[in-house]
């Protein structure tokens, strides 16, 4: 474990690593990149008759970016730095303002034909870009590199960060998967009325990241032409299929023989088939075949040259990929990869359709990549630029002819500092990331789904969540997310089932139960994101090495080919060589050491990634059969990866031999694994002996954990959660994982060291139910606080004259005067501290000012009220202004949770239950030393649940408690329990925990042996007092008249289908009309005897008249449910009369 230790030198900082990353490659490289690769703005003016050539052209373009680090502007005009924790309180966004140079450059023509050309240039320096929020840990983060320490900047020194401060609330995103870029896959289509039986596809994105992806797809026509199945191509721009052999020919390769030979196939009935489809349109040159593309487009061009229109077509639309930034090649050698990479895709069709090769699979972990923080907002930040620089351009003309600048005969006085502004509206980029932020709604191009390929511009919801801050694990675990963003309701098994390739990358153990279930995945422990790394740092790289033949044309061939990013760049004849030199650059850190090479022999390939998204973990090194010599404990991570310790992806994996042990390491070994339980993530390595357990429980206590009553942050105090469930004393566990000492867990502890006997007593622990000690319960045995908030803010109207102030109402001149005590609040409005509020207490008074109210009032009462049902504290009041200028007042209540009868505990192993009955202490069974249980839990729970890791735990704990040492519960740690029962056995103790206990009512020894001994519990969220809910009188909703839903609109209770057929069983004709007229929406209303229908019946105005019949007599008042009412008239006005029959 000293490589874990090394790992996680610096605490849980590790887990937010990859999403720091991520952003800080946002802001220093892809912010940036995108700045310089957008096209200038240009405008050309004032067009000459004669030649009809312009006579000044106008260039903008952006760079060098630059950032000032999140600052408070108060109301006065005082600049100071913004803290975190002051941004909490006040409700603000924690952003840098962002800053560009924008340069203007200008020629202006003269001279016969305006041939001649004058050109200056000015650059505006600083010119601001908006403000970006701002990732806490990061670089631009006030707290990184601060010289007061974190306690003293009111934050928690435990605290991950990784997440962001929008309007006072903390936000985290979460990772979502994708289909990878630049991959060629292969499906099968299995619907039998469709026209194509296989396809096959890329999705190429550029590595500059300036446009969308760029869908390529062959497809296999289900139709046979008479020789076989004809191949056609789908490229985007082009509004339909177009033949296969059509587009090797628009590549130049024309003949027949040469598409033949260059496939290299077998099976040739699509080939020909195809060859037959091109043959029969009469296209058999590259200019007919260009041709041909331009009566096919999908949009035709601005200019009369339709087949240049094509060419350029062709070289962004049509693999745009494998130009490669940083170099610089010919237009053969681009034509060259193109055309290799499209014969590998029409073999790799071919040989799935024979069934040489299986079809790909989407949810296997080569083929995703995860979309981090940084890949998310540099995909936003471009459509968010884009659409600025369009808005600049249109306000840029208005001004170039406002012909302001020819006063003074200076074409660079068409922009200065005043006007400058005007043109940018740059508050759209601060405005929308602030919003997806703070909404989770992100519209990204390109986001592809594990079920889907789709690139049109779909808006993601719930891309950006509120930082789960109910206990520390669930912070850790929110951070760590990983969500694929298909239908939570959707009926696909494949993107939830648990892919093998996801061996270490992902916990297998941790997703949530229901309809989220393997959608929502956690990273294992040591796995990360890997950023994107320049191409040319590989190229560069294997242009030293000689063995490496360069692509020149077409024809171009070799034994192993090598692919970087998905373009085959060369090939080799030593593969070996090659491989060898790359892996050794990798481990001495000359190229990164997240960087994927996996020679696939089976495939003949060298494959080469360094895109963004790649999974990546870290594996021992095996050479000649032994994990390479381990440097001594205490040495740095980095010295460990130049050691003995590699990355390696899902792309490596597939062609690697991982041993799990250094023991079992053989000959073929090429790694092994750090420790077993790294594959796991961090709530399911708590666990402890989790090997020993039903693998649902340990999912069902990797989501408990995260509801636990614990200390969540150690600067809860300066904190306004508004719902914070804190333990009053949590203790460390005596038994507990190596990964929880690592990471210092013990100081934030989520539960008791409980006594627990396993016996079934007075019946009151049932079905799941515990027994607790009342005497443990007045010790401060499980009790808790829950804190809540309250905040309100001053409002001013200047327009209307609405003005709102805090202040304590009074009853003479206060409209809508609450009925209820004001005892806590001052004359100012602000609650007294340390005062006890009842429910429906005024814990902020607040009045606004009426104008000309008939009855005389100066004020109608907006006091906030504790809406709580038990009495509670004020612990904290914090005023300030907040980001608008507003005064507000924020409240804090505290109130001290006992546990009760029906308040949720659950075991480590999984083992929930709710408490059934609080027994005196004198009433508890008692051994023959006196130790009394704290729980009583039932033995019926262990036999269906196999939870032999709690049975193991007390064993372990009893024997830690007799030592003085903590027990070492780190799964796949071969705990040895026939040594475990030797100690307890030297110890004195029994060998298997059991002990001989006495009755506490009766005094008399039971029949058997109990099983007790010390186990770690925990107190969960879920408690009575807020779930206890009754309902007399209440709300109602105003179209059925019916009570409203919900504990927390006092809504009535629900009495659906399968409660009414129960009370029809049961003959309760009575009571069933009670439930479901009586005392829900019992209406009176007219019917008519003579036709059935409703009638008009008004005493009060003597009129009585059925307008379907025209009755007047025979009309009756009858009791009908509000809805049947309602019901009966939406079908009239579908053309549909119902008729009522009165007995």
């Amino acid at each position: 474990m000293d490589a874990v230790r090394a790992y996680f030198k610096n605490g849980v900082s590790r887990f937010s690593e990859s999403q720091i990353e991520a952003y800080e490659d946002f802001l220093r490289n892809k912010i940036p990149l995108i700045l310089r690769s957008t096209p200038p703005i240009v405008v050309w003016h004032d067009q000459d008759e004669a030649t009809k050539k312009y006579k000044y052209e106008f260039r903008l373009s952006f760079d060098n970016v630059s950032y000032l680090k999140p600052r408070i502007q108060e109301a006065t005009g005082r600049l100071k730095q913004m803290l975190p924790h002051e941004a909490r309180i006040r409700n603000f966004t924690y952003a840098a303002q962002m800053f560009v140079d924008i340069k203007l450059k200008v020629r202006s023509y003269s001279g016969p034909g305006l041939t001649e050309f004058k050109e200056e240039s000015k650059t505006f320096e600083g010119i601001s870009l908006g403000k970006i929020p701002v990732m806490l840990g990061s670089s631009l983060c006030v707290l990184k590199d601060y010289p007061m320490s974190l306690e003293e900047l009111g934050e928690c020194p435990q605290d991950p960060f990784g997440y962001f401060i929008i309007h006072g609330g903390e936000r985290v995103i979460l990772s979502q998967e994708k289909v990878a870029d630049n991959r060629i896959m292969v499906f099968l289509n299995k619907k039998s009325t469709t026209k194509h039986t296989h396809s096959v596809e890329m999705k190429s994105l550029h590595e500059s990241f300036t446009l969308p992806p760029k869908k390529l797809e062959i497809r296999m026509s289900s139709k046979f032409n008479g020789l076989g199945y004809p191949l056609s191509i789908c490229i985007p721009r082009f509004r339909e299929d177009i033949p296969m052999m059509v587009f090797f020919r628009c590549l130049g390769i024309e003949t027949d023989k040469e598409v033949h030979d260059l496939l290299n196939v077998e099976n040739t009935d699509s080939i020909i088939a195809s060859f037959k489809e091109c043959a029969d349109i009469g296209v058999f040159t590259q200019q007919e075949a260009i041709e041909y593309l331009s009566h096919h487009l999908q949009y035709p061009p601005a200019t009369d040259d339709k087949t240049g229109h094509v060419r350029a077509l062709l070289l962004t639309e049509f693999l745009p990929h494998v130009s490669l930034p940083a170099e610089t090649i010919g237009t053969e050698i681009l034509a060259a990869r193109k055309s290799k990479i499209l014969i590998s895709m029409v073999n790799k069709l071919l040989d799935t359709a024979a069934k040489k090769i299986p079809a790909d699979d989407r949810d296997a972990y080569p083929n995703k990549r995860v979309v981090t923080t940084g890949s998310l907002l540099t995909h936003l930040f471009r459509q968010l630029f884009q659409k600025v620089c369009k808005d600049i351009r249109s306000k840029f003309v208005h001004e170039i002819n406002n012909d302001n600048w020819k006063r003074s005969g200076k074409p660079l006085d068409v922009l200065v500092l005043s006007n400058l502004y005007k043109i940018m509206k740059v508050s759209s980029i601060e405005g929308k990331l602030k919003q997806a932020l703070a909404t989770g709604n992100f519209t990204v191009q390109g986001l592809g789904t594990s079920g889907s390929t789709s690139l049109s511009n779909a808006t993601k919801s719930g891309v950006s969540q509120v930082l789960n801050r109910l206990s520390y694990n669930a912070t850790l675990s929110h951070i760590r997310r990983i969500q694929t963003p298909v239908e939570k309701s959707g009926k696909l098994l494949a993107p939830r089932k648990l892919n093998g390739s996801s061996w270490g990358f992902v916990c297998p153990v941790e997703t949530p139960e229901g309809h989220s279930v393997g959608i929502v995945k956690t990273m294992s422990l040591m796995s990360t994101i890997s950023v994107h790394v320049p191409s040319f740092v590989v190229t560069n790289f294997l242009r030293e090495i000689s063995d490496v033949d360069w692509i020149t044309n077409v024809w171009s061939d070799g034994p192993v080919a090598i692919l970087v990013n998905g373009v085959i760049l060369a090939y080799t004849s030593k593969p070996r060589d090659v491989y060898e030199r790359l892996k050794k650059a990798k481990h001495s850190c000359r190229i990164h050491p997240h960087i994927s090479v996996a020679w696939n022999i089976l495939q003949s390939r060298i494959i080469i990634e360094t895109d963004a998204g790649r999974l990546v973990r870290p594996v021992f090194r095996v050479e000649n059969g032994k994990v390479l010599p381990m440097p001594p404990e205490g040495t740095p991570w980095a010295e460990w990866i130049s050691t003995c310790v590699g990355y390696i992806d899902a792309n490596e994996s597939e062609v690697a031999h991982i041993a799990m042990f250094p023991s079992e390491v053989g000959p073929t070994h090429t790694h092994c694994e750090i420790h077993p339980h790294m594959i796991l993530g961090h709530m399911a390595s708590i666990i402890p002996l989790s090997n020993h357990n039903q693998s649902p429980r340990n999912a069902y206590q990797s989501a408990m954990a995260k509801q636990a009553m614990t200390l969540y942050a150690s600067n809860y105090h300066k904190r306004l959660d508004k719902n914070a469930y804190l333990l009053a004393s949590p203790q460390r566990p005596i038994v507990e994982t190596q990964i929880m000492s690592i990471l210092n867990m013990q100081k934030m502890p989520s539960g008791c060291n409980a006594i627990v006997a396993i016996a079934c007593y007075s019946g009151y622990n049932q079905e799941d139910s515990v027994i607790l000690n009342r005497g443990s319960l007045k010790r401060g045995f499980m009790r808790g606080y829950y804190y809540t908030v309250y905040k309100d803010e001053e409002h001013r109207n200047v327009a209307s004259g609405r003005e709102e102030r805090f202040s304590k109402p009074r009853h003479e001149n206060t409209k809508a005067f609450k009925n209820t005590s004001y005892h806590a609040v001052q004359e100012t409005g602000i609650p007294i501290k340390n005062a006890v509020v009842q429910e429906n207490d005024v814990v902020i008074g607040k009045v606004v000012n009426l104008r000309s109210d008939p009855h005389g009032y100066l004020y109608r009462d907006l006091s906030t009220t504790h809406k709580n049902s038990e009495p509670a504290r004020i612990d904290g009041v914090w005023q300030d202004k907040n980001s608008d200028g507003y005064p507000f007042v924020k409240v804090r209540v505290m109130s001290e949770r006992t546990p009760q009868i029906g308040d949720k505990f659950a075991s480590r192993a999984g083992q929930k239950g709710t408490c059934g009955m609080i027994l005196d202490e004198c009433d508890m069974p008692f051994t023959a030393s006196g130790l009394r249980p704290d729980i009583i839990m039932n033995p019926h729970a262990i036999p269906s649940r196999m939870t032999i890791a709690q049975l193991l735990e007390t064993m372990y704990s009893r024997v830690g408690v007799q030592t003085g040492n903590l027990g070492d519960g780190t799964p796949y740690s071969h705990l040895g329990i026939e040594d475990l029962k030797q100690h307890m056995h030297n110890l004195g103790m029994h060998p298997y925990g059991n002990e001989i206990m006495y009755n506490g009512q009766t005094g008399e020894q039971m029949e058997v042996e109990i099983f007790i001994g010390t186990t770690h519990y925990q107190r969960l969220k879920h408690m009575v007092i807020d779930k206890a809910h009754s309902r007399g009188r209440g709300p109602i909703v105003s179209l059925t008249r019916q009570p409203c839903e919900g504990r927390a609109r006092d809504g009535g209770l629900r009495v659906g289908e399968m409660e009414r057929d129960c009370f029809i069983t049961h003959g309760a004709a009575a009571f069933t009309k009670e439930r479901l007229m009586d005392v829900s929406d019992p209406f009176t209303t007219g019917v008519c005897s003579t036709c059935g229908s409703l009638s008009t019946i008004n005493e009060k105005d003597h009129l009585y008249e059925c307008r379907s019949c025209g009755c007047k007599a025979g009309l009756e008042d009858k009791t009908i449910p509000y809805a049947v009412k309602l019901w009966l008239q939406e079908l009239e006005a579908m053309h549909i009369s119902p008729r009522m029959i009165s007995s």
